[in-house]
């Protein structure tokens, strides 16, 4: 009696235990939902805008409760979740397909962009990372004049030099081994704070592009949100006079996913680097599963991306990104 007693209690335990997870899958299920469709009125709602950027959290989030929800027997859910992972796997995974490229010449330049963070001291660590990747040019955001005398070295092999050194952390710079011309310096929509803009014509081998780096305030209020997003505008307008190929690298406090960036790529026809060589996120070092892609390289249509990948930590809250590009000669 008392041995049926205790399997009845097991029973009820079971039950009760399998009632409480599905119905914890179900508002799990329905709030990640909720979420994920809440990140496309990100040019309306600034909580959206910001949410926008874990999509590719919410995209895995998606599929592990579809799975479980197969499990614990709420097909319907799954049915919802499987159908809005389809929808975010289109719009996260789509930079893993392999995209046509331009006929290009045979030489190639090699650039690293790097926010190296105006707080960090481990100088020999980001210059170890520089050396190791050898690229022809570096452009270095958050560069202070603690930097300036920091990186003295890297001028032996980097003759090429432009630089605006802030302390406030935007402050920017472009080592290079070509040559540089045309450098121009603007300075765009901040708070209270000098914010440049730099662009040069680096030449090699016979092929010249113009490189620009911009590093937009980070969206952490309306206000800023909105000065970013006139960053991006202002950004476009200036490069929208540029009759070379161009690259345009830096900290742009945004993803893909925000209907902002997208604007941008419309309004000045370059394309994201990472297309055909994926998510490649870079922000914050110290957190990989919540790290999203804000350090960016657009490139003109005129320009093939041959390689693209994401540097070691070096103390900084970011990780570097090279790419290895090269101009159509015709």
């Amino acid at each position: 009696m008392n041995e049926q007693v205790a399997k009845a209690k097991r029973s009820g335990i079971i039950s009760f235990s399998q009632s409480l997870i599905s119905k914890a899958t179900l508002v799990l299920g329905l709030l990640t939902a909720g979420v994920f469709l809440f990140t496309f009125t990100g040019r309306y709602f600034f909580l959206a805008e910001l949410a926008c950027h874990f999509r590719f959290q919410i995209m895995l989030a998606l599929v592990a409760i579809g799975i479980t929800s197969v499990m614990v027997r709420r097909y319907r859910l799954a049915v919802l979740l499987a159908s809005l992972a389809l929808i975010a796997t289109s719009g996260t995974l789509s930079m893993y397909y392999p995209t046509a490229q331009p006929t290009t010449a045979s030489r190639t330049l090699k650039i690293m962009s790097f926010n190296v963070l105006v707080t960090n001291r481990n100088y020999q660590s980001v210059i170890g990372e520089i050396v190791k990747h050898t690229p022809d040019v570096v452009t270095i955001l958050e560069y202070s004049r603690k930097w300036d005398n920091e990186l003295i070295e890297l001028r032996q092999t980097y003759p090429y030099v432009a630089c605006e050194p802030r302390q406030h952390g935007f402050g920017v710079a472009i080592f290079s081994k070509y040559p540089l011309s045309d450098i121009q310096i603007y300075k765009l929509p901040a708070i209270n704070i000098d914010n440049p803009f730099l662009s040069a014509v680096v030449s090699f081998d016979e092929q010249s592009i113009r490189l620009a780096a911009v590093h937009a305030y980070s969206p952490t209020s309306k206000a800023r949100l909105s000065f970013r997003n006139q960053q991006f505008r202002k950004v476009a307008q200036l490069l929208g006079n540029s009759e070379i190929p161009t690259v345009v690298v830096g900290d742009f406090n945004c993803t893909p996913w925000s209907p902002f960036l997208k604007d941008f790529q419309a309004t000045t026809g370059l394309g994201d680097s990472r297309r055909g060589f994926g998510n490649q996120a870079t922000w914050p070092t110290q957190s990989p599963f919540l790290r999203i892609p804000i350090d960016h390289a657009f490139v003109s249509p005129d320009v093939c991306v041959h390689d693209r990948f994401v540097g070691g930590a070096t103390g900084s809250d970011h990780l570097p990104i090279i790419l290895e590009i090269s101009t159509d000669p015709n």
